[in-house]
């Protein structure tokens, strides 16, 4: 590494994982040179020391996991950044209350593939609840794919099941995710009364281009139910996570 060509941010947060959380030498990391950079460069030193100290915010409330840095990482900033811009108090408090009180951690989450390639194939847009079980609270939402029956050659019905389509399955309050397409949207919808309280929903790109989008649920007094919309959504893949403790 020559002295003039600063670190990447990638590098960067690797070299500081593996140095002062997991303690160990990353072969793939050129550590000695990154050091001897840092003490001649005082703007990489400095970002380091920035990064680091995120690190430290997130190590209170992350396992650092090969398969979960990242994603914790973006989980964390995302809220970070939206506590530290929102103008509007009561969500800045919410958010506040998801960081320090919930570690980050949310009451349900959900990945979202938007008309990207799957396995080498033809383009798919689905949702998926598995893997993403360590981004929640122990006390939060499960789900269901919801499912349809269509007929079969053999006369008889045969259940499909709708990949674009998630219920819950432990809420005393009916709860819908679907996402669509051809519009590039997603809706949340919960089956409940005016008078109920419910989570605010975080979508996240995890590898995907634009900002994190943080959504309150609106009431619709024609249908009587509360919803929330994401449009224009970009392909790529995104994390969809629920505010931590709400009774529903």
């Amino acid at each position: 590494m020559k002295s003039n060509d600063h670190i990447s941010d990638s590098q960067l947060e690797e070299y500081i994982i593996h140095t002062y959380y997991l303690t160990e030498s990353n072969e793939n990391n050129p550590d000695e040179k990154i050091e001897e950079h840092l003490a001649n460069c005082d703007e990489c030193a400095e970002k380091a020391h920035k990064m680091y100290e995120d690190l430290k915010k997130l190590s209170d409330w992350t396992v650092f996991e090969d398969n979960q840095t990242l994603l914790n990482s973006k989980v964390f900033h995302a809220l970070d950044e939206m506590e530290k811009n929102t103008t509007d108090a009561k969500i800045k408090e919410r958010v506040t209350r998801w960081l320090k009180d919930f570690k980050g951690l949310a009451g349900g989450s959900l990945r979202l593939l938007m008309d990207i390639y799957s396995n080498g194939k033809r383009k798919t847009t689905r949702l998926i609840a598995e893997g993403v079980e360590k981004l929640n609270t122990s006390h939060s939402i499960n789900f269901e794919y919801g499912v349809e029956f269509a007929p079969s050659r053999a006369g008889k019905k045969e259940k499909i099941v709708k990949f674009n389509v998630l219920e819950s399955s432990n809420t005393q309050t009916p709860m819908i995710v679907n996402v669509d397409k051809k519009k590039r949207g997603l809706r949340i919808l919960y089956r409940a009364d005016q008078s109920k309280d419910l989570p605010m929903a975080l979508l996240l790109p995890s590898k995907a281009i634009g900002s994190a989008q943080l959504k309150d649920p609106v009431y619709n007094e024609k249908k009587k139910y509360w919803e929330i919309f994401f449009s224009d959504i970009p392909e790529g893949e995104y994390l969809l996570m629920f505010e931590p403790d709400y009774m529903m």
